[in-house]
């Protein structure tokens, strides 16, 4: 077999209507790196019988699928992981602009997820073996940036991993394959006001999904469960007064809004409606040459007048599947 570059590799995805069965991929999207893995918890026998050597033979145990995967932030790609995670996803709209409007939802596991998608069946392929992930879910998303541009992380728990075809990989192109850019950038504090001295974000919404075993004829999990949910989002910023850092101190509310935008039919906007200041950590003095920075961490409060910590809308040309 021919050795192979990482970058001849490739991704694609489809929805799975029957969680866990496998699908071919209907969609492939470029991505920065990804660290999907097939676990196995093997029982390695250690009884006492006059020796001190692991006794044969290996017992098979429970096994999942875990990773991530990283790639830029694209408005055609986040419903599709979105929608097999812990978010009511809308879909309104028609061509050239379909909206999705993402909600978080409070459902315990993967039964809560659309009958058309009850899972994400994730096909790798490395060094031209392909992988057939099943039963992914999005079990956590980070949304960072890195040099100006927004990356997001996809934090995946799935079912299990089976040997199939090697597929065709088929790429989009145009404006919604076009990462967004360094000055297509709109921070609100709170919302409907911009601020100005973002240097860096990071938003995470967590669910901690874990793989969930049943005692039965197989060894891989029976369905992913989501845990408390951990929404947050952290600022680096110039600091240059007391007023912000005194909000933190009160536990004064905000809210905060972030827009990215190619176009008003390409755009992605998170919102948490309320946050409140968590740490707000200043730079000590140090080097004469150093600006003066503060990082800044919210927590997203449920807010009761809109029945949400969170909510992302996206603007794009993709029509999700039904």
């Amino acid at each position: 077999m021919a050795r192979g570059l990482h970058g001849q590799g490739f991704m694609g995805i489809a929805f799975e209507p029957t969680y866990g069965t496998y699908v071919a991929p209907s969609e492939y999207f470029p991505i920065r790196s990804e660290s999907l893995q097939y676990m196995q918890d093997t029982y390695f026998r250690r009884v006492i019988r006059g020796i001190v050597d692991i006794v044969p033979p290996a017992i098979q145990g429970y096994s999942h699928v875990e990773g991530e995967i990283e790639m830029d932030l694209m408005e055609n790609v986040l419903p599709y992981f979105l929608r097999v995670g812990r978010w009511d996803v809308v879909e309104s709209g028609s061509t050239p602009n379909f909206i999705y409007t993402c909600t978080p939802t409070h459902t315990a596991g993967n039964d809560g997820l659309p009958s058309t998608s009850e899972g994400l069946s994730i096909t790798i392929v490395r060094a031209g073996v392909t992988f057939g992930y099943v039963g992914c879910l999005l079990g956590g998303l980070e949304i960072s940036v890195d040099n100006g541009i927004p990356i997001m992380r996809f934090i995946i728990v799935g079912s299990d991993e089976t040997t199939q075809s090697l597929p065709t990989a088929t790429f989009q192109t145009g404006v919604g394959d076009t990462p967004f850019g360094a000055g297509q950038y709109d921070i609100q504090v709170p919302t409907a006001s911009q601020v100005f001295d973002v240097e860096n974000f990071v938003f995470t919404a967590n669910d901690n999904a874990e793989p969930q075993y049943r005692l039965n004829d197989s060894t891989r999990a029976r369905f992913v469960k989501f845990g408390e949910r951990e929404m947050s989002m952290e600022f680096t910023r110039d600091f240059d007064g007391r007023t912000e850092y005194d909000t933190f101190k009160a536990l004064t509310a905000t809210s905060i809004t972030i827009e990215c935008s190619k176009g008003v039919n390409n755009g992605v906007a998170i919102t948490l409606p309320t946050a409140v200041r968590e740490t707000y950590e200043l730079d000590g003095l140090s080097e004469q040459g150093e600006l003066h920075m503060a990082t800044v961490r919210f927590n997203g409060i449920y807010d009761t007048a809109t029945s949400r910590a969170a909510q992302i809308v996206i603007n794009c040309q993709e029509d999700l599947p039904v």
